[in-house]
């Protein structure tokens, strides 16, 4: 069967075994697919991390999924994290107002003032079973975000949290072009 058949087939069968993979690029979605379609199969440890598990050629057929856009970027933050959110407005984000003086993130030296939380990892947990994955926090509302982040425990196997920002100097269509390829599938457990 070749790849382009066998998504198909998987696609009929499995309606979201594509959207199951963050940023899973179309032609390899169904290979990869067959490996992740349990919950609980997904610990999100980075996006270089990610990218490392796809071949070379779909990073050159695929570069939109593999890199982030220009004026965003990704750390990983040992929890207290040291920063300071504000609601961007109702139900739309969040974004950093200030950093902790000596705390992880002003240490880490990367974020900034003014820069808007586009991502962030989070825990859910169904029955014994527990995933970690970035989740799109552009669209959410400020008790969510901070749930969100406050999930990422020793417990389940977490040491940091990792977030995505995008600073104000980011081209909004490429961020909203980014943001549409980690969206959550509407049937994903994670949307309850």
């Amino acid at each position: 069967i070749s790849s382009i058949l066998m998504h198909v087939v998987l696609l009929v069968v499995l309606p979201t075994a594509a959207a199951l993979i963050r940023c899973t690029p179309p032609h390899r979605a169904s290979v990869r697919a067959a490996v992740r379609l349990e919950f609980g199969d997904f610990f999100y440890a980075g996006f270089d991390e990610w990218a490392a598990e796809y071949p070379e050629e779909d990073k050159v057929n695929f570069p939109e999924y593999f890199t982030l856009p220009d004026a965003v970027y990704e750390v990983k933050l040992e929890r207290p994290l040291g920063i300071a959110f504000e609601e961007v407005e109702p139900a739309r984000g969040v974004l950093v107002t200030e950093l902790v003086d000596g705390g992880n993130a002003q240490a880490d030296g990367t974020i900034q003032p003014g820069d808007i939380l586009l991502s962030t990892t989070a825990i859910k947990v169904i029955g014994a079973k527990f995933e970690r994955r970035l989740i799109p926090a552009r669209a959410l509302d400020f008790d969510t975000i901070m749930s969100a982040i406050a999930s990422n425990e020793p417990r389940w196997q977490c040491s940091n949290v990792i977030m995505q920002f995008q600073r104000p100097s980011a081209d909004a269509d490429e961020v909203m072009a980014y943001l549409k390829r980690i969206m959550i599938p509407k049937d994903s457990p994670w949307r309850s």
